[in-house]
């Protein structure tokens, strides 16, 4: 295992820290999860996983962590964790400062700030440490408000939409493990730690790459990718079952152009080379083109009498690039999902549960297979005998 020596404090919950802290136990780290009483909220987030009382989205983010379960907020700051802390190598944390020190947790994290340790801080806030609102509270929604991702959704001068996928608190948990293993290697080379911030807004601001630039100098919407707020959502070409997305020119370079006319031409609709709102590639009027949403009924009047499937694989014969829209049961049971290994199946109680495998495949280096999540405060007494603590004092901890 790449981190077999590793060892985390998760002082977080929800999506984003317990993701990075995932990660990290699936290279193999030792990972302890920090709960006060009541544990982690998404514990209690349907559907629970089948068989248990247990969330489903928890358990699938808290797999191969060990609990420590701390009593109420009061008692975080326990001997027990400060001792943890001590040994620790990464601490994740989604508190404010202000919180943090409320809990007798200023000092021992200021260390890796001062880098007077080898401790490496992941600090996960709505806002970040700095700026007028760095103290407020917030979360997923606030995070895409903020960040104008509702811009994206949903038609013009109509009520905003929020995007369904918990965009900011994943890109945050992916962002604070890159972050980590950074600070790990820089940690190698100085022989210190060091404090690292995340925000759930950064996120946002930083993956808006393409809108940011397209909305700065000069603030149009024009482009790929730019049109949410006065185009409604994509809905893909209708066929005659499944919708289809398609796209000719641009990405799929000069080859493109003569594809899309022999496409065209196969499907019965040659005169569109005679429409001026079409370009000669497909590029406008395929994709993210500009013409797209004028001419989607031109295009959807020749595709209704075909399956969606058929559509595109006629796209994809003149190289194009096109998918049939598809449901998870659909994607999940896909060829190409399994030859990605997405699901592994694991053995659990006389039973086989499905869950995902690490994104990457390395050549040479082997991920953690990662079976179980914990039970609230699971391996307090067992954790605390291994630093020293007696039984007493460890369950006089959780009161």
């Amino acid at each position: 295992m790449v981190f077999d020596s590793l060892k985390v404090i998760e002082l977080a919950e929800g999506i984003a820290g317990p993701l990075a802290g995932l990660r990290l136990a699936e290279m193999g780290a030792e990972v302890i999860k920090i709960e006060p009483e009541g544990g982690d909220y998404l514990r209690g987030a349907y559907p629970l996983a089948v068989d248990s009382d247990t969330s489903a989205a928890f358990f699938d983010l808290n797999r191969g962590k060990r609990s420590v379960m701390l009593g109420g907020p009061e008692r975080v700051a326990s001997p027990l964790l400060l001792r943890l802390l001590q040994d620790a190598d990464v601490v994740i944390t989604d508190q404010a400062d202000h919180q943090l020190v409320a809990l007798g947790l200023g000092e021992v994290l200021a260390t890796a700030e001062r880098r007077e340790s080898k401790l490496i801080h992941i600090s996960i806030t709505p806002f970040g440490r700095r700026g007028p609102i760095c103290d407020r509270n917030g979360s997923e929604l606030t995070a895409q408000a903020m960040a104008g991702y509702t811009r994206y959704l949903g038609e013009h001068e109509l009520p905003s939409r929020r995007l369904g996928a918990d965009v900011a608190s994943v890109g945050t948990g992916i962002f604070a493990l890159q972050a980590a293993l950074a600070a790990l290697y820089s940690r190698r080379r100085s022989g210190v730690g060091q404090r690292v911030d995340l925000s759930l807004c950064n996120t946002l601001l930083s993956m808006k790459s393409i809108h940011l630039a397209a909305q700065s100098d000069p603030d149009e919407y024009k482009g790929p990718r730019v049109g949410g707020a006065n185009h409604p959502p994509e809905l893909g070409w209708k066929t005659a079952d499944e919708p289809v997305f398609m796209a000719f020119g641009g990405s799929v370079g000069n080859s493109g152009r003569a594809g899309w006319v022999d496409f065209i031409k196969e499907v019965g609709l040659e005169h569109m080379l005679d429409d001026p709102r079409c370009d000669k590639n497909g590029k406008l009027t395929t994709g993210h083109g500009s013409n797209v949403h004028e001419m989607r009924e031109v295009y959807e009047k020749a595709f209704k009498l075909l399956p969606g499937e058929q559509i595109a694989e006629t796209i994809r014969k003149h190289r194009g690039s096109a998918s049939v829209y598809q449901s998870l049961d659909q994607t999940l049971s896909h060829p190409q999902a399994q030859a990605l290994g997405l699901l592994q199946e694991i053995e659990r109680e006389n039973r086989k549960d499905r869950h995902r495998n690490y994104p990457a495949r390395f050549s040479r280096t082997t991920m953690k297979t990662l079976a179980q999540a914990p039970g609230l405060g699971e391996h307090t007494n067992a954790i605390a005998a291994e630093l020293g603590f007696s039984t007493a004092s460890a369950s006089d901890l959780q009161k």
